[in-house]
């Protein structure tokens, strides 16, 4: 079932836009030579503080599942087709990747809203599109060097959706995200935690490669959607530092390491929860790659002696998105 009959991959060579788009971005990267987005050094105290914000902070973009509803004509498969667009055009137009993933970020917790165009974008998948369309112009808008032009973003769609509708729903969605736009990703997580990691451990190349891969990955599992970003984040690191040689980093301070971020998160790492994400990831990975992460099996995904059934139960319910996160505490997770 394709979602995006009209919006089709092309190669960027092959259209005005995509040569406008890509001499834009060339010109704006030669004036401000952007690298991976890092952390850099920072004082512990500071690392810890800044966590500790960005944890309250993301209580406040938590998504529900908004495809439980039974008139629904979007399902997960054309979340996820929409999901891999979005990453081609950011791909081809040389936007940071983690453009997209927030852009999907502001789909998700808009479509979970009462917004009139959100109820019937879950009716209408032609509707739907120009949600995409727009969250990625804002998205541009907010976190690229350069602002995307609403009539680019129409030429997106082929001239499916004009620039008159991309302006006019980007006010509608802000409205109804509250202009709450900075919330906090995996990735973000993912650095200020792998920052914690002992300095007497220089490289951190490889855990920093394998993270952002799987929080990647997790943008486009809906599965993993309602789950807060610091929980995807976690399970991405555990899963990376299970990855390394065992000679490379020693037993003691990978385990301090894993306790470290247990104190920072405020998280179990051996709760069902981390374990389910960390089996989804690495399934995900596998599929992706052609080939597993390995795990050394020094921080097992094993279940922890405190977890109870009533205690899965008390994390399940506490949540909005209670069915979806039941589906994400499953071991079989539609492996």
């Amino acid at each position: 079932m394709v979602c995006m009959q009209d919006m089709k991959k092309e190669s960027c060579s092959q259209t005005t836009f995509d040569l406008l788009f890509y001499e834009m971005k060339q010109a704006m990267m030669n004036a401000h030579p952007q690298d991976n987005v890092t952390v850099g050094s920072m004082i512990q105290e500071d690392l810890y503080n800044v966590l500790a914000a960005m944890l309250r902070q993301e209580e406040e973009y938590e998504c529900h599942d908004y495809l439980e509803f039974d008139d629904t004509k979007i399902d997960e498969t054309c979340r996820t087709k929409m999901t891999e667009w979005v990453f081609q055009v950011v791909d081809c137009t040389r936007l940071q990747r983690e453009t997209a993933s927030v852009s999907m970020s502001y789909l998700d917790r808009f479509m979970c809203t009462s917004s009139p165009t959100a109820k019937k974008a879950r009716l209408d998948r032609k509707e739907y599109q120009l949600v995409v369309l727009t969250t990625l112009y804002i998205a541009t808008k907010i976190f690229e060097p350069f602002a995307m032009d609403a009539s680019l973003v129409s030429k997106l769609s082929r001239g499916v959706h004009s620039e008159e509708e991309i302006i006019a729903l980007e006010y509608e969605i802000l409205v109804a995200l509250q202009w709450k736009v900075n919330g906090p990703t995996p990735l973000q997580f993912v650095n200020y935690l792998l920052e914690l990691l002992s300095t007497s451990y220089q490289d951190k190349a490889l855990l920093y490669e394998h993270s952002h891969f799987q929080t990647e990955l997790s943008i486009g599992d809906y599965i993993l959607m309602p789950l807060r970003r610091s929980v995807i984040a976690v399970a991405a690191i555990l899963n990376s530092l299970e990855n390394l040689p065992k000679d490379s980093l020693p037993l003691n301070e990978r385990i301090r390491y894993a306790e470290v971020i247990s104190m920072a998160t405020g998280l179990d790492i051996f709760s069902p929860v981390i374990n389910s994400v960390r089996i989804r990831l690495l399934d995900s990975y596998s599929r992706s790659s052609g080939y597993p992460l390995a795990q050394v099996g020094i921080l097992p995904i094993i279940e922890s002696k405190q977890s109870t059934t009533q205690e899965k139960k008390a994390v399940i319910d506490k949540s909005p998105g209670c069915v979806m996160k039941e589906r994400a505490i499953s071991l079989e997770l539609n492996s």
